[in-house]
């Protein structure tokens, strides 16, 4: 048998309904005093209090839960902003750099070009004394008169030159040009080399001989002094005594 009892709201009695192996079914009603009724209400209030503490605590959690994914999400943002400032002020000073170089890199080169500019007009804008003709860096004279190797030096050092040193195939085909009418001294005779202790063919400027444009008639080795070069109307060198009269040519170089 089993019974179910059951309060009746606001009212002092209690109501049972007891169920029988059988099936049968019985109620019983009883009145409640005071005591009885405060009991089973204190116990009502107790279970209800349980519930809404419950429930307060499971707002409670749900709040904090709340707060601490607010939290979360806003470090989150915080951060990915923070970065995107970073990068964006990198990116801004890069180009900031990137233009001032920019700019600099643009001022040398209108530099370079305004002085590649200017030399290249002061170079076309110099020009040879009057009677000289230009070939590359240098003015060169070419005289119509006769006079020995030595003589012809001294006009040519007066004239704040000297005797033409020829030093490639392009300037030998120039100066032989130039010497189509009558043979002329160049810059190139024997001296005595106190280091070697022998007579070695050597250019007015110094230098040795390295390269020649001669016939057969100039010496490899010479071995006696007092000889000079000159250039013969075939554009070959010819080693004569210097004190045979020649015509001459001059040379020296522009000045910036």
């Amino acid at each position: 048998m089993s019974t179910q009892t059951e309060a009746a709201a606001d009212w002092r009695v209690k109501f049972s309904r007891n169920l029988h192996p059988d099936g049968r079914e019985q109620s019983e009603v009883e009145m409640l005093d005071d005591e009885e009724q405060h009991s089973d209400h204190g116990l009502q209030q107790t279970e209800n209090q349980k519930q809404k503490n419950l429930q307060a605590e499971r707002r409670n959690c749900f709040r904090v839960s709340k707060f601490s994914l607010g939290v979360f999400c806003f470090l989150i943002l915080a951060g990915l902003m923070t970065h995107h400032i970073l990068v964006s002020l990198e990116n801004n000073r890069l180009k900031t750099s990137n233009n001032h170089l920019q700019t600099e890199l643009s001022g040398i080169n209108k530099t370079l070009w305004d002085e590649i500019k200017q030399l290249k007009n002061k170079i076309e804008g110099k020009r040879c004394p009057e009677g000289w003709m230009r070939f590359g860096s240098s003015c060169y004279y070419k005289s119509t008169k006769n006079r020995t190797w030595i003589d012809s030096r001294s006009f040519c050092q007066f004239a704040g030159s000297d005797l033409v040193v020829v030093n490639s195939k392009e300037e030998q085909e120039f100066v032989s040009k130039l010497n189509q009418n009558a043979e002329s001294w160049i810059g190139l005779s024997i001296e005595w080399s106190s280091q070697k202790q022998k007579y070695e063919w050597k250019w007015v400027d110094g230098s040795p001989l390295t390269e020649t444009f001669r016939d057969e008639r100039i010496s490899k080795d010479p071995n006696y002094n007092y000889h000079a070069v000159s250039l013969n109307t075939e554009g070959k060198w010819t080693q004569l005594h210097y004190t045979t009269i020649k015509n001459w040519i001059c040379e020296k170089c522009i000045t910036f």
